[in-house]
């Protein structure tokens, strides 16, 4: 395990506030990891109890507990982003699990925020066959995250979609995928996917809208049958996707995208400001 993705000075370790450096203790390969990362917007974590509940809920799958009260847990995230003089930014919690002893890590994830034009005219992606371990368990995974930066890098695309041994789309390398024909929506069953926390608003969001939403798996030889399609993630909210490989897509002009990131965006908004 390594921590490059960290960009603070200062972590978390164990409720202690000390230079980022020391993350480098905790590198050996012999821990469990579980994992969450959050968004912070004005100061606030986003949807928190629901990173909460899935960081428990992950543990409990493997038959562990975790330790931290919720309390101390979201104290030590406004703690580690005071200590690194940021309201805006993704907060990542490592939780290593080895026989009976458990450490927890809080540290400043390295983040990027979708721009203006790539919400305007929608991000390329690519398709890679990859299958994550244990899908709806989070959990820090050696080789795979590597796999996919390879190819995200090789194919100059903003996101990896994952690709089953039958040729079906299940999710993207660091988000959930959704796609659009007419008012319907259609996003990969729960049992295939890490189950995002935005994924899980997005399906509420686009249901409240009056659109319904059929839970099957897209096959790479029908995407040419849809109108659009987006991914959902922690930093990108909801995104247009403007490729998948070569077959192009108008998703940012789609109407039901459109109502679908407004109606997702008025739920953020009103989350941060009922938590400020």
């Amino acid at each position: 395990m390594n921590f490059e993705e960290n960009v603070g000075k200062i972590c978390i370790i164990n409720g202690e506030a000390v230079p980022s450096e020391k993350l480098d203790y905790y590198s050996g390969d012999k821990y469990t990891a579980f994992y969450e990362v959050i968004r912070i917007i004005k100061g606030v974590p986003l949807f928190f109890e629901d990173h909460f509940a899935r960081l428990k809920g992950s543990m409990a799958k493997l038959k562990y507990e975790l330790n931290s009260s919720k309390k101390d847990i979201k104290n030590q995230i406004k703690v580690v982003c005071e200590q690194n003089g940021l309201t805006e930014c993704n907060v990542k919690i490592i939780v290593l699990q080895d026989k009976e002893e458990q450490n927890i890590l809080f540290f400043i994830n390295k983040f990027y925020y979708p721009s203006t034009d790539e919400y305007n005219n929608g991000v390329a992606c690519c398709t890679i066959r990859l299958k994550r371990k244990n899908p709806n368990v989070k959990m820090i995974h050696a080789g795979y995250k590597e796999e996919l930066q390879r190819t995200v890098m090789e194919k100059k695309a903003f996101e990896a979609l994952l690709v089953n041994e039958e040729g079906r789309i299940t999710e993207g390398g660091k988000s959930n995928v959704f796609f659009v024909k007419g008012e319907k929506i259609y996003t990969a069953p729960e049992d295939f996917v890490l189950i995002g926390i935005t994924r899980q608003y997005v399906v509420d969001v686009c249901r409240k809208l009056g659109y319904e939403v059929i839970e099957t798996l897209i096959g790479l030889d029908s995407l040419k049958n849809f109108d659009a399609a987006f991914i959902t993630g922690t930093s990108i909210k909801v995104l247009p996707v403007r490729i998948i490989d070569q077959g192009e897509l108008n998703s940012a002009a789609n109407a039901t995208t459109q109502h679908v990131m407004a109606g997702y965006n008025s739920l953020v908004n009103a989350y941060i400001n009922d938590n400020l």
